[in-house]
């Protein structure tokens, strides 16, 4: 590999760990247009097993996010880490990331901490990265009530589907 596809590989690399970055901040934002605008127009599989399976990026934004994740009420952190990406060529790739997420919902007073790992592909289209794929592999899950004073285990497993 010469030093000018070395390169490459390394912009690719940074433009889709920002990418990453951009839609994690923005769910946590409470964005959905932000969140929307990381994936790709047309067909994109987004499957979230339990929470969702979506075959487009308006489906997953309308349908799973906005009504989920978009109130007051609910307090989210999303954090990635640990990314495998594989440079495929010039417009498409692939990736893992560990998902580390932190859920606080004042309105049904549950704390929910989960990991997961995004099995995730990009395209590359106008000279952008956007993601393409997506699946959510959930690996642990504990979720929690609370009252003042009080903080009590509902689930400990490796899915909130039990």
């Amino acid at each position: 590999m010469n030093i000018e596809e070395r390169l490459a590989r390394l912009e690719a690399i940074e433009a889709i760990r920002t990418l990453k970055a951009r839609f994690l901040n923005a769910c946590d934002r409470q964005d959905p247009e932000a969140v929307r605008d990381c994936f790709a127009e047309g067909e994109v599989i987004i499957d979230m097993s339990y929470f969702g399976h979506c075959e487009n990026r308006d489906e997953f934004v309308d349908g799973i996010y906005v009504p989920r994740g978009c109130h007051e009420h609910v307090l989210d952190l999303h954090q990635c880490a640990n990314p495998e990406l594989e440079i495929l060529d010039e417009t498409s790739a692939r990736g893992v990331w560990s998902l580390n997420y932190r859920n606080i919902n004042t309105l049904e007073r549950t704390v929910t901490l989960l990991s997961a790992l995004y099995h995730d592909e990009y395209r590359r289209i106008d000279g952008e990265w956007k993601i393409s794929r997506s699946r959510t592999e959930y690996r642990t899950v504990l979720n929690c009530t609370y009252e003042p004073g009080t903080l009590e285990v509902q689930v400990a497993a490796r899915s909130l589907a039990v």
